[in-house]
C-alpha cells in the first residue's frame, strides 16, 4: 500500500505532516476547527440573508456544507437546458459578512439592469 501510494502521488511533504501532528497533539487543531466553523457559519448566514433581501426570487441550495452556495432562479429568464440559464455558484469563504452583503447587492443591481 505504501509503495502504491508513493508511485501514485510521490508521497506527502514531511513538514505539513509534522505541523498537523503537532496541532492534533496540542489540541490546537480542534480549537482552530471550532473557530473556522463559526466564522464560515457567520459568512454563510450573511450570504443567505443578503440573497433573501436583494434576490428574493432566488432559491438557495447547498447551505449545509461547503464554502459556496448554489442559487437558482425560476423567473422565466432561463432554464437548466438553456445555455443562458440562471444557476449561479457564489462563494463566501474568503469574504467578510459586510463584503458579502455589498457584493450580493451589486449582483442584484446588475441583474435588474440586464
Amino acid at each position: 500500500m505504501i509503495k502504491a501510494k508513493r508511485y501514485a502521488d510521490l508521497g506527502n511533504a514531511v513538514l505539513p505532516r509534522l505541523v498537523l501532528a503537532a496541532m492534533m497533539a496540542s489540541g490546537e487543531l480542534d480549537r482552530h476547527l471550532r473557530f473556522v466553523r463559526r466564522r464560515h457559519r457567520r459568512r454563510r448566514d450573511a450570504m443567505i440573508a443578503a440573497i433573501a433581501r436583494h434576490l428574493p426570487d432566488a432559491v438557495v441550495h447547498g447551505a449545509a456544507a461547503g464554502l459556496h452556495l448554489l442559487i437558482t432562479f425560476d423567473d422565466g429568464r432561463g432554464t437548466r437546458d438553456d445555455p443562458g440559464d440562471q444557476d449561479w455558484v457564489l462563494g463566501y469563504g474568503a469574504s467578510t459578512p459586510t463584503d458579502i452583503a455589498e457584493g450580493v447587492a451589486v449582483i442584484a443591481d446588475v441583474r435588474r439592469q440586464s
